[in-house]
């Protein structure tokens, strides 16, 4: 019953998807613990930062204040020392080079793509040191088998050395929709497609700003996230009547999937492409590019459009105005969405480190 022990400098960070999928996974896996007897369950002990911006509220894992527990020095040299003797679980894609018996979370292979977003130094950075660090770990893990494959494909873990751990979205269900949402911003259910807007290259958010320069009648395009000065730096000019809501919390993100005609996830690539999945949840039709792990993960579930083609994607939007057909997309993707479940991916990471605190050494 080795001690288990979670990698928390990211709680000293801001919230992206990455961190929010650490700390949710952080959290269920307490759910398990708690469930177990205490004089059987191993313990587990989470370092976070003295400098954070939140914690998790846990009732089984013991949080420890960790000085320079936000940099890189003490995650390569202090906490190899503080966990020598357990299992160390490390979930936001980095973890030190040395571990007898850690696990690693790489949630997908985009730094290697010069379209990725990344600044060049952090993708260079990642290129000379994640492979590195998926050598030194008992386990390495990702979110669909698509990264896996692309992981092995571009030399970064072996595929045999690696298992899918399958995202979660039922969180979107957590938070009632905000019911004044839509009328704020002046929307009108079934009028609007919406869409996360990002400069980065490879989220392909042109396609869908060119489909809708001479949009079906009546339709409107939303755009959550980024600005649209941001956009607009990076050479992405929004149709006219385009509405920017901007950064949203969970209860206007959900009435937003509600009211939609339909999600747009022209991704080129993904490692699992999270935000198709919450809209199918929420009983809003998807149309996608079928590229990266979308098929994976969405099937027959969703429409696809041609990565490159606007005429494609509004065709799309146009089918989704007829009534019986946006009703059947919205079955199907309930039905498909709620095969990812958090308490799934918790109950498949505590296998993981299961398996890793039987290793030997």
């Amino acid at each position: 019953m080795r001690p288990v022990y979670f990698n928390g400098k990211f709680y000293a960070g801001g919230l992206n998807g990455v961190h929010r999928v650490a700390d949710r996974l952080i959290r269920e896996y307490d759910t398990l613990l708690a469930a177990q007897d205490p004089a059987t369950r191993p313990p587990a002990t989470l370092f976070v930062p003295r400098r954070r911006q939140r914690q998790p509220d846990l009732a089984a894992i013991t949080i420890v204040e960790a000085p320079g527990a936000d940099s890189q020095r003490w995650e390569q040299f202090r906490l190899p020392r503080l966990t020598a003797d357990g299992v160390l679980v490390n979930l936001c894609n980095l973890a030190p080079l040395r571990h007898p018996r850690q696990l690693l979370l790489i949630h997908d292979a985009q730094f290697l793509f010069p379209d990725s977003g990344y600044p060049w130094r952090q993708r260079t950075g990642y290129r000379l040191l994640v492979p590195r660090m998926a050598a030194a770990s008992a386990c390495v893990m990702t979110v669909s088998d698509y990264s896996r494959a692309m992981l092995d494909l571009l030399g970064v873990v072996p595929r045999a050395r690696t298992r899918t751990l399958y995202n979660g979205a039922d969180h979107m269900l957590e938070t009632p929709a905000d019911p004044a949402a839509l009328d704020r911003m002046g929307l009108t259910a079934g009028d609007y497609v919406l869409l996360f807007g990002s400069a980065k290259g490879y989220k392909n958010a042109g396609v869908v700003f060119a489909a809708m320069r001479d949009p079906p009648p009546g339709l409107r395009l939303v755009v959550v996230g980024a600005s649209a000065e941001t956009l607009t730096r990076a050479g992405l000019n929004a149709p006219p009547g385009t509405l920017f809501a901007g950064a949203v919390d969970d209860a206007v993100l959900r009435a937003l999937y509600e009211g939609a005609r339909c999600l747009a996830f022209p991704s080129r690539t993904e490692g699992f492409g999270l935000p198709p999945v919450e809209a199918m949840l929420c009983g809003c039709p998807v149309v996608a590019a079928p590229a990266g792990a979308i098929p994976e993960i969405c099937r027959d579930a969703v429409l696809y459009a041609d990565v490159d083609d606007p005429d494609d994607w509004r065709a799309a939007f146009t089918a989704l105005a007829a009534p019986v057909l946006r009703a059947r997309r919205a079955d199907v993707g309930r039905a498909r969405a709620a095969a990812f479940t958090w308490s799934a991916a918790g109950r498949t990471l505590a296998d993981a480190i299961g398996t890793v605190g039987r290793c030997g050494a």
